[in-house]
């Protein structure tokens, strides 16, 4: 075989490698980059979906439409473990090490205060559980919640990201002005008229047939960020 012949090509193989990595690498970044639009795009539309707009986003709606809307009602905030506004601080900011800072977001319509709403995250039965809880400007009443991702069974525990399993939240309370205590949501065992009591109904709703473990996934995210958020709404509350 010819030497020469030979080396030509290797370089050739060569450079096809290189040039096919740099174009490999070239498509997976736009395409990482995509993603991640899409997915703060998705974040967006799920807290838009929690506060219940007046004028709800339609599914026919475009991203720049999309992105329209929420910025003209929803303002981002960061608040501390003490329920203090971090001035100059963005929820895009926050990072892993920001471990005592929490993304807050409120939505207004004409200057009015209507709702506000934050992440709740927690663990199902096979997945982490990611959605948003939106509360009225009285700090005390469920607008609507949001679950949008997850790994749980289809027909069962994945009947979270239902309107009838949502549904059930809008009107609950998360703090009892009577007895003066945070009333996180309780996910119950069957239909929630059946198990509790009529003065307990405003902080039950009905669980998911066979899937008792990510009904508790739902209650225990929902007490535990209900808890930690409070620090900021408790300060609103006129009671």
């Amino acid at each position: 075989m010819n030497i020469s012949s030979t080396r030509y090509t290797f370089i050739f193989a060569i450079i096809v490698c290189v040039v096919s990595g740099v174009l490999l690498s070239a498509v997976s970044e736009g395409l990482r980059a995509q993603r991640e639009l899409n997915e703060e795009l998705d974040v967006k539309k799920n807290i838009l979906k929690a506060v219940a707009l007046k004028a709800p986003i339609t599914p026919k709606m475009k991203g720049p439409e999309v992105l329209k809307v929420y910025n003209g009602k929803i303002e981002e905030i960061v608040i501390d473990k003490e329920g203090n506004v971090v001035e100059g601080k963005t929820p895009k900011q926050l990072t892993e090490k920001d471990k005592d800072l929490f993304p807050l977001y409120l939505y207004k319509e004409d200057g009015q205060l209507m709702a506000y709403a934050f992440p709740v995250v927690g663990q199902g039965l096979w997945s982490t559980l990611y959605g948003y809880l939106a509360v009225e400007a009285d700090a005390t009443t469920i607008r609507g919640v949001t679950f949008y991702k997850h790994g749980e069974t289809p027909g069962l525990g994945g009947e979270i990201e239902k309107e009838w399993f949502q549904n059930n939240f809008k009107g609950k309370t998360i703090y009892s002005v009577k007895e003066h205590k945070l009333t996180p949501t309780v996910v119950v065992k069957g239909k929630a008229a059946d198990v509790v009591s009529k003065d307990e109904l405003s902080y039950h709703v009905d669980g998911i047939t066979a899937a008792t473990l990510t009904g508790k996934g739902v209650t225990d995210l929902m007490a535990r960020w209900i808890t930690v958020y409070d620090v900021y709404l408790s300060k609103l509350r006129k009671i």
